[in-house]
C-alpha cells in the first residue's frame, strides 16, 4: 500500500535510489497539497523525526494503529524491515491513513525502530544506509571508516542468524530487496584487507570476521568459503605469523585440492611477504599451474613465475 520507498529505485528510470534522485523534487511538487493538509509537511523522515516518540505514537493511534511498545518490540524480532512491519499494520488494522498520509506508518515504524529497538537489532533500512555510508568511505579511500561502518552491519546480520540454516540463502531472501548479502560479505573481507594495510589491527579483525563467517555458514559455496579461509591465512602472513599462515594454506589445499588459489596464496607467502623463499614459491606456483583450468588463473600463475625468474 505504501507508494515509493526512499530506498526503492526511482521511478524516473535513472537507476538511482529514490532518496538520492527525485524525492526532493517530489516534495516541492506537493507544496499545494501540503497547504491543503497541514499534516503533510511532516511526511518526510526528517519531519517525522522532529516529533517526540509520544507524538508519533499518538498519530499512529489517530490513524487506527493501536501501537504498544511491547508488541512493537516483538514485531522488530519478527520483521526484517520497518517497511514490512508497517505493511503488517495495514493488514492487521483498519488504517485510515490515505493519500500521502499512507507513508506515515512506515516513517513512524522506521523512527520508532531506531529509538526503541535494541541497538544490535538494526532494520533493513538502517543496514542499507550503513552500507551506503561504507561505500562512500571506500570511494574516498577511507577503508578504516568503511570497515568500522560495515562491521556494524555484520553485527546486525549475526543477530539474525539461525543455526539450522548453514548458508546465506535464507538471509538473501530477506535482504535482497535492499542489498545482496553475498556481495556485502565478500566486500567486507576485501575492505578489511585494505584497512589492514593502514592499521594491522584490521588484519586481526579480518581473521575474526572470516572465521565467524565460516563457522556460521559452513555450507556456503565452496568458492566463498575458500576465499574466506585464504583470507585468514593471508592475514596471518601480513601479521608476520608465518607458522599459522603456512598451516592455514596447507589445510586449505588439502580441503580444496582442485582450487589453484590455495597454492597461489601459499606461494605468495614466500614471494611477496617478508619470508622470502623463491624456490619454495616456484614449487607451489607450479603445483597450482598443474591443476589450473581457468585461463585467468593460468595467466595469474604464469605472471608470478615470470616475475620469480628475476629473483632466482
Amino acid at each position: 500500500m505504501l507508494k515509493i520507498g526512499r530506498n526503492d529505485l526511482c521511478p524516473c528510470g535513472s537507476g538511482k535510489k529514490y532518496k538520492k534522485c527525485c524525492m526532493d523534487k517530489d516534495k516541492q511538487l506537493n507544496v499545494k497539497e501540503t497547504l491543503r493538509n497541514p499534516f503533510n509537511h511532516l511526511l518526510t523522515y526528517e519531519g517525522v523525526n522532529e516529533l517526540s516518540t509520544a507524538e508519533i505514537i499518538h498519530q499512529l493511534w489517530r490513524f487506527g494503529i493501536p501501537f504498544k511498545q511491547e508488541t512493537f518490540l516483538k514485531d522488530v524480532e519478527k520483521f526484517y524491515s520497518a517497511e514490512d512491519l508497517s505493511e503488517n499494520w495495514f493488514h492487521q488494522y483498519s488504517v485510515t491513513a490515505k493519500g500521502r498520509d499512507e507513508d506515515f506508518p512506515w516513517l513512524a515504524a522506521s523512527i520508532l525502530w531506531e529509538r526503541l529497538a535494541p541497538s544490535k537489532k538494526l532494520s533493513m533500512e538502517q543496514m542499507n544506509d550503513l552500507i551506503d555510508s561504507g561505500i562512500e568511505y571506500a570511494d574516498q579511500n577511507d577503508s578504516i571508516s568503511a570497515c568500522d561502518t560495515w562491521l556494524k552491519v555484520w553485527k546486525a546480520i549475526k543477530d539474525r542468524i539461525e543455526p539450522k540454516f548453514q548458508n546465506l540463502d535464507y538471509l538473501d531472501k530477506h535482504y535482497k530487496g535492499s542489498f545482496f548479502i553475498r556481495d556485502f560479505c565478500q566486500d567486507l573481507e576485501a575492505e578489511l584487507h585494505n584497512a589492514g594495510l593502514n592499521d594491522p589491527v584490521y588484519f586481526e579483525k579480518r581473521i575474526n570476521y572470516c572465521r565467524e563467517f565460516c563457522n556460521y555458514f559452513p555450507k556456503e559455496s565452496e568458492l566463498i568459503i575458500h576465499n574466506m579461509r585464504r583470507a585468514i591465512a593471508d592475514s596471518y602472513a601480513k601479521l608476520d605469523q608465518y607458522g599459522k599462515a603456512e598451516s592455514g594454506f596447507e589445510k586449505l589445499v588439502q580441503d580444496f585440492p582442485d582450487n589453484p588459489w590455495g597454492y597461489i596464496g601459499w606461494g605468495d607467502l614466500f614471494f611477496f611477504e617478508h619470508k622470502k623463499d623463491y624456490h619454495k614459491a616456484q614449487e607451489l606456483y607450479e603445483k597450482g599451474l598443474a591443476i589450473a583450468k581457468d585461463q585467468m588463473d593460468i595467466e595469474a600463475i604464469k605472471e608470478r613465475l615470470e616475475d620469480l625468474k628475476e629473483g632466482l
